[in-house]
């Protein structure tokens, strides 16, 4: 029963992407953190023209990118977001392709996400808990990062967007 047992660890292996080859010629952890950014603009149901312009705005800054290569790798990262059943594949990306100060900048890039419509949806304020948990970023540090994309949001000087709004 040998190859019955080596059948069955291939089966309880979790999976793994291959790195740097879904959405070539973009890196793995590029493709991983546009993916989280496209799943936190939809976590409220309310994929808004503010918040597919700020993934474009993030994207070109922080990857270096012109608006033509955003657009591709924001494509990329759709249909790999689309293809996947969980979003954890993602956030491991980030985890294992990122080091802590990064990845805390990575938390204010979906920070600026969630406040690009102005409001702030209880699901977008879970996901952030949950997302910033698995990238390995605390409470303190995930609230500082908040503070300084609320600070840079167009919407600051907006009372409402400091309020949760029920979903």
């Amino acid at each position: 029963m040998p190859i019955f047992d080596q059948l069955l660890a291939l089966l309880t292996q979790p999976p793994v992407a291959p790195p740097d080859t879904v959405g070539a010629p973009f890196q793995r952890r590029q493709l991983a953190v546009v993916a989280l950014l496209i799943e936190l603009a939809q976590s409220d149901r309310n994929l808004t023209p503010e918040k597919l312009a700020t993934i474009e705005r993030i994207v070109r800054e922080r990857f270096g990118l012109a608006a033509t290569a955003a657009a591709r790798l924001i494509a990329a990262a759709r249909n790999e977001l689309d293809a996947s059943l969980e979003d954890w594949v993602f956030a491991k990306a980030v985890r294992d392709g990122f080091d802590p100060r990064e990845r805390i900048e990575i938390v204010e890039f979906l920070w600026e996400v969630v406040y690009a419509d102005g409001r702030l949806a209880r699901l977008e304020e879970s996901a952030m808990r949950r997302l910033a948990a698995e990238l390995g970023i605390d409470e303190a540090e995930r609230e500082a990062a908040r503070a300084q994309a609320f600070a840079r949001s167009d919407h600051s000087g907006n009372t409402g967007c400091g309020s949760t709004e029920a979903e």
